[in-house]
């Protein structure tokens, strides 16, 4: 994992930055972001973070000092298979019960770079899990394409934040 370690240390840097970042903006603006009503924006946040924390877990474990592609790849595929059910569900929620913000084809459409980055992760994971093949570079890829994804999510929350906040 040597050669990658600076990206590792870059790309979890950023994530844990951006996931701060975002805990203050809804700190700051709680009852816009997360109320019940028309401006509520709490799934459109879940994904974001979702996101970040998937890109810092990863790049944590890559991180892990003398831990083997075999090794790697097993504990990854068992986290980022259970964290997968839960990006699961909530697709499942968006399908089901759009928000008042989308129409239930945006709300799925929202969720396709999501799907990307955690089936690029699984498909890494697996193949580094069973045969110790060096995927890192599909892991690297998938970790930008979830940082991109939560960054796309936060946007767009912050957006809502702030129209929730115009007057009238």
């Amino acid at each position: 994992m040597q050669p990658w370690f600076d990206f590792y240390a870059v790309i979890g840097a950023a994530a844990a930055t951006l996931t701060g970042l975002l805990f203050v903006a809804m700190s700051v603006n709680a009852s816009a972001a997360l109320g019940s009503g028309p401006q509520g924006s709490r799934r459109l946040a879940e994904q974001a973070f979702e996101n970040y924390l998937a890109v810092l877990m990863v790049s944590l474990l890559a991180l892990f000092p003398d831990m083997t592609t075999l090794t790697f790849g097993r504990v990854t595929l068992m986290v980022t298979a259970i964290w997968s059910l839960w990006v699961l569900v909530r697709l499942y929620q968006a399908a089901a019960q759009p928000s008042v913000h989308e129409t239930r084809a945006v709300a799925l459409r929202r969720h396709i770079s999501t799907m990307v980055g955690f089936g690029m992760l699984i498909y890494a994971a697996t193949r580094m899990a069973l045969d110790a093949t060096d995927t890192r570079d599909t892991l690297a890829a998938a970790n930008i394409v979830l940082l991109f994804s939560a960054t796309e999510k936060a946007w767009g929350l912050l957006n809502r934040i702030a129209a929730a906040r115009q007057p009238g």
